[in-house]
């Protein structure tokens, strides 16, 4: 069975001389696995299709889940030539999907998350927006439609007052009028590293998100 639907690159490495294997997040099956054989040798070049954090358009053919997907072909939706010019940008776009890669289990679906992604995906490539905010409105909107939100109201001892005013802004800001957000002349290092260890500590995970690290080196240098 052929399936064809759209998908954010998450990870790809080299298989053999001339085919990669891939992980994706699909808008229509979840994140899979995939192989792309000969992707050198193929029309258009997948190397350079199949890379993160490109959108692209897939065609494969489904197997049982749990195995690597076939790719029969695939060509960009979104390649990101903006974010790929800003280095800032574009390790803000690879703790997007390191993130997905990271919470997102094999064969879970999650349009929401999708959506979400790639939404700011599009607002990090297109936008004036500071690319930080962009970061921060993704991390709190990815853990609400995970389900573990931190409750803004009552007496909260995990983070500070500081960090709570900006999650309550957060709260009210869409992709549509994220723009006032960033008028407000806001720190948001803090935080993404509250968002970092927040994520860290409800899903347990055991090493950090390395895109994350990287982008604090590069504010604080």
């Amino acid at each position: 069975m052929i399936i064809n639907t759209s998908a954010i690159v998450l990870h790809r490495m080299k298989y053999k001389n001339s085919s990669l294997i891939a992980r994706l997040f699909t808008k229509n099956e979840g994140k899979i696995s995939i192989i792309v054989n000969g992707a050198s040798k193929q029309k258009g070049n997948l190397f350079g299709v199949i890379e993160p954090p490109n959108i692209i358009k897939l065609n494969y053919y489904q197997k049982k889940s749990g195995t690597l997907q076939i790719c029969k072909d695939a060509h960009f939706l979104s390649n990101h030539l903006s974010i790929k010019k800003d280095m800032l940008k574009l390790t803000i776009a690879l703790s997007i999907v390191e993130m997905i890669d990271t919470t997102i289990h094999e064969n879970d679906e999650n349009s929401d998350i999708y959506d979400l992604a790639d939404i700011t995906l599009k607002m990090l490539n297109q936008s004036i927006i500071d690319s930080k905010l962009i970061l921060s409105f993704f991390l709190f909107n990815m853990i609400r439609f995970l389900g573990f939100m931190p409750d803004l109201e009552t007496n909260n001892n995990s983070f500070n007052e500081e960090i709570k005013s900006v999650l309550k802004e957060l709260s009210k800001s869409s992709a549509s009028n994220l723009i006032k957000t960033d008028s407000m002349n806001i720190n948001y290092i803090p935080t993404i590293l509250f968002f970092e260890n927040y994520i860290q500590e409800h899903l347990k995970l055991n090493k950090r998100i390395q895109s994350l690290h990287v982008i604090r080196e590069l504010i604080n240098g």
